[in-house]
């Protein structure tokens, strides 16, 4: 038994020390104990540190966000590029803190695009509904291009993989999982898509004013069979707390796949599997449109969308349907725009959309559409009260000149329209389109002509609890 003691005593300083050593370590570093357990991440899925800077807010800054941009093997190469010098510009959101997911695997420059199908099951990837999926493989193996660049190599647009985006409803899942796998430390996973475009620096001040602990789902309204989601195509925000409360629980990948396979659109899956799991989009708050949802968050471009006094003091969150051309000056617009304050409707209505209005406009189209006059409607159609001369609007529709009257006639009016007995008016603001001289259009249809009257629009203004 002694001799048992001395062994043992032998063991007892090199203890001793170590368990020094540790409380030393304690000492060093008090917050070590504090630290949650972390799953093993690789070096580059670890996002910057927050701190002070251009883009930050006082609650929330660039660098707790990951940035999720979604695309496709057959339009990648012709929509992702404007991204990289854009969405993902170095001054704007830290490489680390962004991923780009496809259904396809490449790199441009610092960027790695994910092929997020490849990680499910093969019998899956093998199904009659994956038959794009293999064939843009296919092409690319054969070296050709699926650019529609009119280079020598390119793929004609009548042949090719057909129709990408029936492989979209797949990748939703995938995707929102994976992420938070691999990002545990984001406060937010924002979702954004190849021809939107999503003003951060504002989404950032729109954020901080939630809490990412609790389950938070933030977007453009979508609603089908019951099931109330976030259009992906408008971009979305979801907070960890969200995902913890609905990812975080196992793996819905695999849980929800007959129902993927069954439905027609991937945002409306997510949905129905975060309503599953009482993750619901919105609040009170930001569920600020009259017909629901969100005015932030825009599933339209600028040109075909509405600024009204209902909307001249909300953020612009995004825009959708973004042309490369559009994105480009999108984000000059957002390096010029001092964020100090909130970049609003009104702003943008000021910058982009004002100074293309003129008093009349041949061969355009305003897209006014509140009141529609024509020779039969005037004789059923009652005139709006603010109407001060009920015979301008009964004889709207004769002439340009007798519907812009009408337009002045009624207070609330801003833009007409005339086009062939018809006038079309409206009391909200739109850009529209025109109709080039050598577009066919011109050749086959008689003139159409819009006019604004923007002294009235300049009227338009926010109180003190508007836009922030």
């Amino acid at each position: 038994m002694a001799l048992g003691i001395r062994q043992n005593n032998r063991v007892v300083p090199p203890i001793i020390c170590l368990f020094t050593l540790c409380l030393l370590w304690r000492f060093i570093d008090p917050h070590a104990a504090q630290r949650p357990a972390q799953a093993a991440v690789p070096a580059r899925h670890q996002p910057q540190q927050s701190h002070a800077g251009p883009g930050s807010t006082a609650a929330l800054d660039k660098d707790d966000v990951l940035l999720i941009l979604k695309t496709g093997a057959t339009v990648l190469w012709r929509r992702l590029p404007v991204h990289l010098a854009t969405t993902f510009a170095p001054e704007r959101i830290s490489l680390n803190n962004t991923v780009i997911y496809a259904d396809v695997e490449a790199r441009i420059g610092r960027h790695h695009v994910v092929d997020i199908l490849a990680t499910l099951p093969k019998p899956v990837r093998d199904a009659p509904s994956f038959e794009t999926y293999r064939e843009a493989q296919d092409w690319h193996a054969a070296n050709y291009y699926l650019e529609q660049s009119g280079l020598p190599g390119d793929v004609s647009t009548t042949e090719g993989p057909p129709g990408g985006w029936r492989l979209d409803k797949y990748k939703f899942l995938p995707l929102v999982q994976r992420a938070g796998q691999e990002w545990p430390r984001a406060k937010w996973y924002v979702y954004t898509e190849d021809d939107t475009y999503l003003f951060l620096p504002n989404l950032l001040r729109y954020l901080a004013a939630y809490d990412h602990r609790r389950p938070h789902w933030l977007g453009g309204l979508g609603e089908m069979l019951g099931v109330t989601f976030a259009h992906g195509g408008s971009g979305f925000a979801l907070s960890r707390g969200a995902w913890e409360q609905s990812f975080g629980t196992g793996d819905l990948v695999a849980k929800y796949r007959a129902f993927v396979e069954q439905s027609s659109f991937g945002d409306y899956a997510l949905g129905k599997v975060l309503n599953d799991y009482g993750v619901h989009l919105g609040d009170d708050k930001t569920n600020d449109r009259a017909e629901g949802g969100a005015w932030g968050f825009n599933g339209l471009p600028h040109w075909k969308m509405e600024f009204s006094p209902e909307n001249w003091c909300k953020p612009v969150l995004s825009w959708h349907h973004a042309h490369n051309r559009d994105i480009a000056m999108y984000y000059e617009l957002e390096r010029a725009w001092d964020f100090s304050k909130t970049l609003t409707y009104g702003d943008f209505y000021r910058l982009v959309i004002a100074p293309s209005l003129s008093p009349k406009k041949a061969w355009w189209d305003n897209m006014s559409n509140r009141h529609h006059l024509t020779p039969q409607s005037v004789l059923t159609v009652e005139a709006p009260k603010t109407v001060r001369d009920s015979s301008s609007w009964s004889q709207a529709w004769k002439s340009e000149e007798r519907c812009e009257a009408a337009c002045k006639a009624w207070d609330s009016c801003v833009q007409w329209y005339y086009y062939q007995y018809e006038c079309k008016l409206d009391d909200r603001i739109w850009l529209g389109h025109g109709y080039p001289e050598s577009m066919r259009y011109r050749k086959e249809k008689l003139e159409s002509v819009s006019g604004w009257l923007a002294d009235r629009v300049n009227t338009w203004t926010c109180g003190s609890d508007d836009g922030n």
